[in-house]
């Protein structure tokens, strides 16, 4: 076939697409089409070589899907191919990823990860494994790259901050194991209850420590959501419920802000009603949003901290005839109150905000400061500022609950 035809089968084959993707976007359709017609015009007409038609198709493609949040994606036969591949790879390394400005960016280490231990931090960017670019990667590639062998090393490219040039980290896989839930009793009778991670068992963990926590004699609680970031809504909607009776804990929105599911408080899950405060931050996210959001929307307790990640839509595989796969967002989580935990349109509105920061911006930036001019090794620094950070949080939190700014008791 001569380069002409080929380039008006491939238009044609790309109006079809297009038109299958937008006809949920009636409206500009037919905008949309004019100018990706128009740029293929120019394509044909001015590229200096006959291009690949096969490659720009698949870029073509990517580029739609990517563009609409960091977890929808395309993947190629060959791409879901090599995913298939690495699926009795088990060990990880313990972090949560997503995309900021389409990078791939550590939302969460996994508290004593291989991850964490090797130095790895939230907010990192990654920009490759073992050597190898990753800037044109979806998060489920860069994670199945990340996965291996139990004991098997990798090494991960991440800049951070104002670096010039990238920090080169290794890491020893390891098996999942879910960081245990942490309780104790505070001065004036205030139970702490810390949840690292929302897999499976951490849930009933969660109760039992609760429960321990109520017959010790607390009073008052604060519970500790900041870096956790994995499990599923699920168990965000069952923590929730550990202290809510009854009310709307999560709904679930699909294509055109139809809901879908509204999932409510099981009374029979309920544990106890004394006041409390949720700590979070910014690498608080997914069902751990779900909790915090159910909490605050039902006005069981006040948040304290940083704004949180903003996690939080459902995907769909749907596969295609030619073997390829797209990774679709078909739904999002919303709080009691009516806010969409991920928005995609702004950073801004993404995120479930505290009550009382902590700290505000001023004091982030003096103690920023302070850690760049303390003249010690980076780990150190940063090992020193989040310890300061964590412990202002909690003498925040303290002070709340002491103050008697926190809900009162209720059997919300």
């Amino acid at each position: 076939m001569q380069h002409k035809g080929k380039v008006l089968v491939f238009l044609f084959t790309a109006l079809i697409i297009l038109y299958g993707v937008s006809a949920a976007f009636w409206d500009t359709t037919y905008t949309a089409l004019d100018v990706f017609m128009n740029a293929l015009h120019h394509v044909d007409e001015y590229y200096v070589e006959p291009p690949d038609l096969n490659k720009v198709q698949q870029g073509a493609m990517r580029g739609l899907i990517e563009a609409l949040d960091p977890y929808s994606a395309f993947l190629t036969k060959e791409q879901i191919q090599a995913l298939d591949s690495r699926k009795d790879k088990t060990a990880d390394v313990g972090v949560v990823l997503s995309k900021r400005a389409n990078i791939i960016c550590v939302v969460s280490t996994e508290r004593n990860g291989p991850a964490a231990a090797a130095g790895m931090r939230p907010g990192d960017y990654l920009t490759a494994i073992d050597g190898a670019n990753i800037e044109d990667k979806s998060i489920l590639e860069v994670g199945s790259l990340l996965r291996g062998d139990p004991g098997s090393k990798v090494k991960a490219a991440v800049f951070r901050g104002a670096e010039i040039k990238p920090t080169e980290i290794e890491m020893v896989r390891r098996n999942e194991e879910p960081p245990a839930v942490g309780s104790r009793m505070l001065d004036g009778r205030i139970g702490l209850l810390e949840i690292p991670s929302l897999a499976s068992v951490t849930i009933e963990q969660a109760r039992v420590k609760l429960k321990t926590l109520v017959s010790a004699g607390a009073q008052k609680l604060i519970l500790d959501l900041r870096g956790c970031a994995d499990g599923k809504a699920d168990y965000g909607a069952d923590l929730a419920n550990l202290f809510l009776r009854s009310g709307v804990v999560y709904s679930i929105r699909g294509h055109g802000g139809e809901k879908l599911e509204e999932i409510s408080a099981d009374p029979e899950k309920f544990v106890t009603d004394l006041p409390m405060v949720v700590m979070i931050n910014g690498s608080t996210a997914g069902p751990a949003e779900i909790a915090a959001g159910a909490l605050k929307g039902n006005g069981r307790a006040l948040l304290v901290g940083e704004k949180s990640f903003g996690m939080g839509c459902y995907q769909k595989r749907i596969s295609l005839k030619s073997g390829a796969v797209l990774v679709l967002s078909t739904a999002k989580f919303y709080t009691p109150d009516g806010k969409m935990i991920e928005n995609d349109e702004t950073l801004r509105e993404t995120g479930i905000a505290p009550n009382v920061e902590s700290p505000d911006q001023d004091r982030l930036n003096d103690l920023l400061v302070d850690a760049y001019f303390d003249g010690q090794a980076d780990a150190v620094k940063y090992k020193q500022l989040q310890e300061k950070l964590n412990q202002e949080q909690l003498d925040k939190a303290l002070e709340v609950l002491n103050k008697g700014l926190a809900v009162p008791r209720r059997a919300a």
